[in-house]
């Protein structure tokens, strides 16, 4: 389980095909716990993924590949 870990995360994020990489919005938040979720693209997989507090005091669940330690 986390406790308060400071992160960087990326949300929003889309595949830049020219770049072959993620783009998307980095915020700050505060990692508080980590869970599993089944991933989005309707495959059954099951995904680690992190709680995390934002700066601006909103909750976001990112995958933990998208979460990044400060």
């Amino acid at each position: 389980m986390a406790h308060n870990v400071p992160v960087d995360c990326l949300i929003e994020r889309v595949w830049n095909t020219s770049q072959k990489e993620w783009d998307g919005i980095m915020l700050s938040g505060t990692l508080i716990d980590i869970v599993t979720q089944t991933a989005e693209d309707n495959s059954g997989d099951i995904i680690p993924v992190g709680i995390v507090l934002l700066d601006d005091g909103s909750f976001q669940c990112v995958p933990m590949e998208f979460i990044y330690r400060q």
